[in-house]
C-alpha cells in the first residue's frame, strides 16, 4: 500500500512539474506578444529542450538583430526536424539578413545556404507567401552571375497570384522597382493599396501595413489610406515585424509634408527620433519639413 502511495505522489509532483513547465510558456508567449521582449527570453531559455521555446528564442534574436544568434538556433531547430517548411524559412532569413548587413564577402559565403533553405522551405510550403516573398527579393538583388534570375523572381511572384493578391501585387511592384520601372512600380502599389482597402482580410501580417504605408509615403498615392495604415502598424507592433516603428514615424512624417501639415510632420519625425535619436533619415527629413 504504502508502494503505490508514493507512486501517485510521484506521479502528482511529475504532473504538477508539467503543469508549471506548461505555464511558464504560455506565460513566456503572452510576454512576448505583449512586448515584454527580455522577460519572455528569460522563461523561454528554462526551456531549451522545446522546439517551441527554441523557435521564440530565434525570433527574439532576429528581433534584436543578433543574426549569428538567430542563426543558431535556427540551425538546431532544422537539424532536429528537416521537413519543417517554417523551420527552413526562418533560417534561410536570418541568413539572408546577416548577409544583407554584413561585409560582401560574408554574403558570398552565405548566398548557397541562403538559396537552399529558402527554396527548400517553398517546396515543402505550396502555400507559404512569406518565403515566396523572400524569394523575389532574393533573387531580384544578387547578380546574375552568382544565381541572381528575375524569371526565377517571376516565378515565384506568379505563385502569388493564387494565395494572396496584395503580396503577390508587391512582388510585382518590388520586380518593377529594382528594374527601375518607377510608372509600373508605383501603379501595382497602388493597386495593391485599394485591394488592401476593400479586401483587409488579406492583410494576414502586421508588416504587410508597413510595406502600403512606406508606397503611399515614397509614391505619394492613396496618402490618407497610407497613414492609416501605418498607423494600425505601430498600434499593433510586434515581434515578427522587420521595421521598427521609427520607420513608419518616419513615413507618417513624410506623408504629412506631401500634404503641407508642418506641425503634424514635426510631430511625427520627433516620435521617430525619440526612438532613434541617430536615424538619418528622420534627421534629413526634419530638415525638410522645417524648410516648409
Amino acid at each position: 500500500m504504502l508502494t503505490k502511495f508514493k507512486h501517485l505522489i510521484g506521479l502528482f509532483y511529475l504532473f504538477v512539474g508539467m503543469s508549471f513547465a506548461q505555464t511558464s510558456m504560455a506565460d513566456g508567449e503572452r510576454k512576448l506578444n505583449n512586448g515584454e521582449i527580455d522577460e519572455a527570453k528569460e522563461i523561454f531559455q528554462e526551456h531549451e529542450n522545446k522546439p517551441k521555446a527554441i523557435e521564440f528564442l530565434g525570433d527574439i534574436a532576429s528581433f534584436n538583430k543578433n543574426w549569428d544568434e538567430a542563426i543558431g538556433y535556427y540551425d538546431d531547430l532544422v537539424e532536429k526536424d528537416p521537413g519543417n517548411a517554417m523551420y527552413n524559412f526562418k533560417l534561410g532569413g536570418a541568413m539572408g539578413m546577416k548577409a544583407y548587413y554584413g561585409s560582401k564577402f560574408e554574403a558570398a559565403l552565405l548566398l548557397g545556404d541562403i538559396k537552399k533553405h529558402l527554396n527548400k522551405a517553398a517546396e515543402l510550403d505550396p502555400k507559404h507567401t512569406e518565403v515566396r516573398r523572400a524569394l523575389v527579393e532574393f533573387y531580384m538583388q544578387i547578380p546574375g552571375f552568382i544565381g541572381g534570375s528575375k524569371t526565377i523572381a517571376e516565378s515565384y511572384a506568379s505563385d502569388l497570384d493564387r494565395l494572396n493578391e496584395v503580396d503577390a501585387l508587391l512582388a510585382d511592384a518590388y520586380i518593377y522597382k529594382i528594374e527601375k520601372y518607377r510608372e509600373l512600380a508605383k501603379n501595382k502599389y497602388n493597386e495593391a493599396i485599394r485591394i488592401a482597402v476593400r479586401n483587409p482580410d488579406l492583410l494576414t501580417r502586421n508588416y504587410l501595413k508597413y510595406e502600403l504605408g512606406e508606397a503611399a509615403a515614397i509614391y505619394e498615392i492613396n496618402l490618407e489610406e497610407g497613414k492609416r495604415l501605418l498607423e494600425e502598424y505601430i498600434e499593433n507592433y510586434g515581434y515578427k515585424d522587420l521595421k521598427s516603428p521609427a520607420w513608419a514615424y518616419l513615413r507618417l512624417a513624410q506623408i504629412e509634408r506631401v500634404q503641407n501639415n508642418r506641425q503634424a510632420a514635426l510631430d511625427h519625425i520627433e516620435r521617430s527620433l525619440a526612438i532613434d535619436p541617430e536615424f538619418e533619415k528622420a534627421l534629413a527629413e526634419k530638415q525638410k519639413i522645417q524648410r516648409l
